[in-house]
């Protein structure tokens, strides 16, 4: 099968052949207009009809199809790349000026006065029309494209928030359906549309490549169980010559029976393989029908279509199966004894072995785009060399404390725009730091086996000293501190090893240790920790060869561990570093080797990677939520990150 994140994007995928009078429908496939009416003529009602690919029905427009609207993403694409540097003016002919724009309505190109003129005439005002590339670039630019209101003929420079809708100005200042309605300038609106689609046109970018290698996979699976039906084969055969033709009725039976079993898994693969390939055609035509969309409508086109785009991401969510195939029935040949009672005990007997078909991937990007509003707010380098930003405490939403550096005895405070506004040099080694609802600052120091009090003069006291090594702290809501402490550096423990949390109140006296569950020990190397809205507590442990998070009562008791995505397929072995709730129950973990920060719920199920490499992250190890819930990610290339994300309200209006 031809992959299609390589097929020809100018090819209709009825007619196998180029666009001719390309039309996009409501579901963002693309048709010539030629091939929907032989689609739509081969019996299916006046009203509406299904798409060919995604089966989504299609309302047929009062003015038959010919109402269909049609793709000028695709045919600027077209125009561009028709185009010769030897094109000339179609309006001025006789002075053979070189054409320098092509008005996709007229399909006529236009030199630089010329086309000044045609946008200008009431006619050909709102025609769609693009710059031709210039002979060193092989790219257009932007389509153009001018809308205007119905009612005021006036061009839409507005965008009415509550209608979501382009408007003109006297939408706004004369009596209309839109007065006292809030609005923006278009251009914002449109820049806000195209924020909102691009992480579900990203998230389905980087789920295609996963649906595609899982198609591969059952490709090859059904080779692998081919072959191995073909060996079997061979040797029930290489068994019926040696006893000849008195067993041809028994080897008969067994092959047929052998290859009935194949027939019957080829086509139960076979079937799932349709409809995986039918899915992934599907998706990847959304993607790129709304890709093109996105990048070259015109801003009143982006903010009309908006809705529509999200609505449709979340239609395709639905399209792709849930769950994979159970594994397949694979024949296997046993030669008999060869004094056996009878001859099907000489010859030989069949029974069945699992092939494990592949896993299908989860497309848990979409989910969190859709569910999700993600947005880089702040990023800023702390120094100048590479090296970790392990400890971040917000004082408030503009401005946190950090360290930079393992061994460091320096703390920097700094604005979210990356203005260091202070240093503090202690006679500690910093591990970890946090900030009470007091302003109070506490700092675990491991190499020191203590936790200092900073008040808000910074003068610093001792707070408690401790016999193992201090590492991440967090404050509860019954103001109580809670640390991570070990007695070695070694993250792999052994029976005599001591890996607990110490609960200490706020007086500096140590309450108690939380080590085991009153059977067994409960930590191997635990690192940082967050309580969450339940009053649990959350820790990344990290022996080495068991990396995980585990979530436990005050008690001990263990209610869930975490090891990472297992149905999706990581780049590399889940390795969790910080770790913080915020106020909706979420429970964020920075994944050091996956460059992302995963989003679990409350029960410790996995809901999506909230961030990712794409944004630039490397090496997530220090996260942290200041007091409007805005979450700061220190990574080990001395770079704080700062997001503002939340959970998408649906408007059912």
């Amino acid at each position: 099968m031809e992959d299609p994140r390589d097929s020809d994007p100018l090819m209709c995928g009825l007619c196998q052949k180029r666009y001719n009078d390309p039309r996009i429908l409501d579901c963002f496939h693309t048709y010539c207009f030629e091939c929907l009416e032989k689609h739509v003529h081969s019996g299916h009602s006046k009203a509406t009809f299904p798409c060919p690919l995604c089966q989504l029905e299609i309302t047929i427009p009062k003015t038959g199809l010919k109402g269909l609207k049609q793709n000028y993403y695709v045919r600027a694409i077209q125009a561009s790349a028709a185009f010769s540097t030897n094109s000339k003016c179609d309006a001025c002919k006789e002075n053979e000026q070189p054409a320098h724009s092509r008005c996709l309505e007229c399909s006529s190109n236009f030199c630089k006065p010329c086309i000044s003129r045609h946008i200008k005439a009431n006619e050909s005002r709102d025609h769609h029309v693009i710059e031709l590339p210039s002979s060193d670039s092989k790219s257009f630019t932007k389509l153009s494209h001018r809308s205007f209101c119905e009612k005021h003929n006036e061009e839409t420079v507005y965008y009415c928030i509550l209608c979501e809708t382009p408007i003109c100005k006297d939408c706004v200042t004369k009596v209309s359906e839109h007065k006292g309605h809030r609005y923006k300038n278009i251009v914002e609106g449109a820049k806000e549309k195209r924020n909102k689609v691009k992480p579900m046109i990203q998230s389905m970018h980087e789920y295609l490549p996963c649906l595609q290698d899982y198609l591969h996979e059952l490709y090859s699976t059904k080779k692998l169980l081919g072959d191995y039906t073909e060996q079997t084969v061979n040797e029930i055969k290489s068994r019926y010559k040696f006893l000849q033709e008195e067993l041809q009725k028994i080897c008969n039976t067994l092959v047929e029976g052998v290859e009935g079993k194949l027939k019957n898994e080829f086509n139960r693969i076979e079937t799932h393989t349709k409809s995986i390939e039918k899915t992934l055609r599907s998706v990847s035509t959304i993607t790129k029908s709304a890709e093109e969309a996105i990048n070259l409508g015109s801003d009143s086109e982006v903010v009309l279509m908006c809705q529509r785009l999200q609505n449709r991401f979340k239609h395709a969510d639905k399209e792709i199966p849930q769950i994979g195939l159970q594994p397949a029935v694979s024949s296997n040949f046993h030669v008999g004894e060869p004094h056996g009672a009878n001859l099907e005990e000489m010859f030989g007997t069949c029974d069945t072995s699992d092939i494990q078909l592949p896993m299908l991937p989860i497309p848990w990007g979409l989910k969190i785009a859709l569910n999700f509003d993600v947005q880089l707010m702040y990023s800023f380098k702390v120094a100048n060399n590479i090296d970790t930003v392990h400890a971040i405490a917000p004082l408030s939403e503009k401005e946190a404390w950090i360290c930079n550096g393992w061994g460091n005895q320096e703390m920097h405070l700094y604005s979210r725009e990356g203005e260091k506004l202070r240093t503090l040099k202690l006679d500690i080694q910093i591990d970890d730091i946090i900030t009470k609802p007091n302003g109070d600052i506490l700092v675990s120091s491991y190499d020191d086996k203590k936790i200092i009090r900073l008040d808000g003069d910074l003068n610093q006291t001792d707070f408690v000293k401790l016999d193992l090594y201090p590492g991440g702290m967090t404050y509860t809501k019954k103001n109580e501190l809670l640390v991570c402490a070990v007695d070695s550096y070694v993250t792999t423990r052994n029976s005599r090893s001591r890996r607990m949390i110490i609960r200490i109140s706020e007086a500096g006296r140590i309450i108690d240790m939380i080590e085991d569950d009153g059977f067994s020990a409960i930590f191997t190397a635990p690192y940082r920790l967050h309580e969450n809205m339940l009053g649990d507590i959350v820790v990344s442990d990290r022996e080495e060869a068991e990396v995980h998070t585990t979530t436990i009562t005050l008690d001990g008791f263990v209610k869930n561990k975490y090891i990472g995505q297992r149905d999706y397929r990581m780049k590399k072995p889940f390795n969790p570093f910080g770790i913080v709730s915020d106020k909706q129950g979420h429970v964020l973990v920075a994944d050091w080797s996956n460059h992302a920060i995963h989003l679990l719920d409350l029960s410790g199920q996995f809901i999506g990677f909230l961030i990712t490499e794409n944004y630039g992250i490397r090496g997530p190890n220090a996260v942290a939520l200041d007091k409007e819930g805005h979450l700061w990610i220190g990574d080990t290339k001395s770079t704080v990150w700062i997001f503002k994300y939340s959970r998408r309200v649906e408007n059912n209006t």
